[in-house]
């Protein structure tokens, strides 16, 4: 056999090798706390021993996180810290949302890794972040393949583009999604022109009067109610009727729409699914 055909098996051995260390050595008692991280460890084959209880979006769980125990969080520092450390976690899979809470679970020498998307581009590295930590890289490398290209193809054939407003309603004040938002990148992806220019927020999220979205005029505004759950019918109904805006063409149109859910405040690693709903029921492209 050739010298460089003796050089490739031995290396291609030591990479094996090395492969299966960083398998054996990476965590298998992993809670995660956020709807995305959970679901993409299980999609790569580890199912969370706990999981973030999601104020909403309950059902975009992966099936095999059926029966998976639910940890109550609370703003702003995520889960009781006994109740997580009961679990004995060798990774806590989290978001910058529950950040004020990870120096406790340090201090508890309990690793923590923040994976969260802020764009659509961004599901697919994510996922293979996770699957690096979680000595997964094959399977999470084959996930992330295979939402690029349902992202791909849900946002193909786009032959109209209206202007949106997309706000989140809290309360009775309104904030704008900006392009720098998770929903504003999602609403741009499905086709939508965000009418959000001059407005600027690092987080996101602009507040706007009802006057600025008369201005702006939109085609359509789209709506996400945020807030407790015993207030989300009462705000959902505000939010679909507010007088505020009822000279815009979306409303004198009825292209007010309020987006249930929590799809467009959070990212969830099936977004190709999100896209096509919202090409299909908000933006009517599809």
């Amino acid at each position: 056999m050739a010298p460089t055909a003796l050089r490739t098996i031995a290396a291609t051995a030591v990479a094996l090798a090395l492969g299966a260390a960083a398998a054996d050595a990476a965590p298998r008692r992993v809670v995660a706390l956020t709807p995305f991280t959970a679901n993409t460890a299980a999609r790569i084959g580890l199912t969370p021993i706990a999981i973030g209880q999601t104020l909403g979006g309950q059902d975009r769980f992966a099936p095999e996180l059926r029966g998976v125990p639910r940890l109550a969080l609370s703003h702003p520092s995520g889960p009781n810290i006994e109740q997580l450390a009961a679990r004995r976690p060798q990774l806590v899979l989290s978001a910058p949302v529950w950040r004020k809470g990870h120096g406790a679970m340090r201090r508890l020498k309990i690793p923590v890794l923040e994976s969260e998307p802020r764009t659509v581009a961004q599901v697919a590295t994510q996922t293979r972040r996770i699957g690096r930590a979680l000595g997964r890289s094959a399977a999470a490398n084959r996930r992330a393949a295979f939402i690029d290209r349902r992202v791909a193809a849900v946002t193909r054939g786009i032959r109209r583009r209206p202007t949106v407003l997309l706000v989140l309603g809290v309360g009775r004040t309104s904030y704008a999604m900006l392009a720098n938002s998770w929903g504003g990148d999602v609403v741009r992806r499905a086709g939508g022109r965000l009418l959000t220019q001059g407005l600027r927020a690092g987080d996101g999220y602009a507040r706007i009067s009802d006057e600025a979205v008369v201005a702006r005029n939109p085609d359509i505004i789209i709506a996400v109610p945020h807030g407790e759950s015993k207030d989300y019918a009462r705000q959902a109904a505000y939010l679909r009727t507010k007088a505020g805006w009822r000279t815009t063409r979306a409303a004198r149109n009825g292209r007010v729409y309020v987006a249930t859910g929590n799809s467009l405040l959070q990212p969830y690693d099936d977004v190709y699914l999100t896209i096509r709903d919202v090409r299909r029921l908000f933006l009517k492209n599809l």
